[in-house]
């Protein structure tokens, strides 16, 4: 099986976000780490949109 080749960074969340982030990925039954990745996948996407709209 092929290693995840990926970057490593250490993130400090407030509790609140943490927990919401942490409930999210009980849902959906991912990691917190694996959640994060979608949300941020998903954030750059909306953001990316965005940009798009207002060119």
């Amino acid at each position: 099986m092929p290693k995840y080749k990926g970057k490593r960074v250490n993130v400090t969340f407030p509790v609140e976000i943490y927990e919401q982030v942490a409930g999210l990925a009980t849902d959906e039954t991912r990691t917190v780490s694996q959640m994060v990745v979608v949300l941020c996948q998903e954030a750059i996407a909306a953001r990316e949109k965005k940009q798009e709209k207002t060119q």
